[in-house]
Formats: C-alpha cells, sequence, structure tokens
C-alpha cells in the first residue's frame, strides 16, 4: 500500500506514516511537494480545509492514498487561534477529513499574523531558532515541550482515517 503526503515537512510525513502504520504496518509513505491552492499562511478553517483537501488531491496520483495536513489560524470568539486540518482521499475520490490543534495563540504573535506574516516564520524569529514548524512547533514552544506538532497531527490523522478503517459505518 502506498501512501504520499502533500509535504516534504518531516512532522507530517511522519505523523502520517505513524497513524497509517498502526493499521497497514507494510505500508510505505513518502512525503511529495503538493500545491496547496491556498496562502502560505491559511487564515481561516475554510481556507485551512481546502489546503488540506488541495494537498491531498495533489498527491494520490497512481497510489492508494493521497494525504494533506494543513495547518492555519482561525479567529473564534476574537481570539487566534492555531488549527489544522487533515484530508485523506482513497483511489475512488472518497476524502476522510478531520480537524484540530487548537490552541489560543499569544496576542504579539497573532497581531504579527494578522498584519500578514506567517506562524512558522514568526516562531523562528521569537526563538531564535530555525525551522520551529519542522520540529515541535509553536505548541512545543508554548507547552514547554510537554507537546508536540507531530503527535498532534498522528491523532488528527487517525480521526481522518476512520471513514477508511469503519467503513461499516459509513456505508
Amino acid at each position: 500500500m502506498n501512501i504520499v503526503v502533500g509535504s516534504t515537512n518531516p512532522v507530517k510525513v511522519g505523523a502520517v506514516e505513524e497513524a497509517f502504520k498502526r493499521y497497514f504496518p507494510d505500508c510505505s509513505v513518502i512525503g511529495h511537494e503538493a500545491k496547496s491552492g491556498v496562502s502560505e499562511q491559511p487564515r481561516s478553517e475554510e481556507e485551512t480545509i481546502n489546503g488540506a483537501i488541495n494537498r491531498a488531491k495533489n498527491s494520490i496520483g497512481a497510489n492508494d492514498y493521497g494525504v494533506g495536513v494543513e495547518g492555519g489560524v482561525c479567529v473564534i470568539n476574537n481570539k487566534m487561534f492555531d488549527c489544522a486540518w487533515v484530508a485523506i482521499i482513497d483511489k475512488t475520490g472518497e476524502i476522510g477529513l478531520s480537524g484540530g490543534l487548537y490552541f489560543e495563540l499569544p496576542k504579539k504573535i497573532a497581531d504579527k499574523i494578522s498584519a500578514g506574516g506567517e506562524l512558522g516564520p514568526i516562531m523562528n524569529e521569537m526563538t531564535g531558532e530555525e525551522n520551529v514548524k519542522q520540529k515541535m512547533g509553536a505548541i512545543g514552544i508554548f507547552s514547554k515541550g510537554q507537546l508536540d506538532r507531530k503527535q498532534a497531527y498522528v491523532q488528527i490523522v487517525l480521526s481522518a482515517m476512520v471513514k477508511f478503517v469503519s467503513p461499516e459505518w459509513f456505508g
């Protein structure tokens, strides 16, 4: 079984691999840079969902599954939250969708995003680290290492897989 992730980010590819191998231990998971069709920093759940779906569709090719993992931000009750969505598409065109990883962003970061910034580069700038989004992510920084982006993504990928591993419920 071949699964293609619409990203080469090791956190996203690793999360998809960990989730899929729980059900399909012999599967092959590879990363592929796929177009999201949305802005570099999606600023709503709708845009983030569309980015995930587009990445999945632009990844499947002749493979068994294409997976799109898209991080974004959304505003709820006048506060900006980080969010993530996963779309999984199979050979028949069926799509499994799941979202999660909601946490409030500090105002100084939300202000920079509102001014046109992107969370990843902002976190690099504010922490002095490189490629925060390819490591523990903002959630890892804010939780002081108790949560990390990959494990959060594993849960969202597993949730998006339910349609495929429990088809009897979705018939």
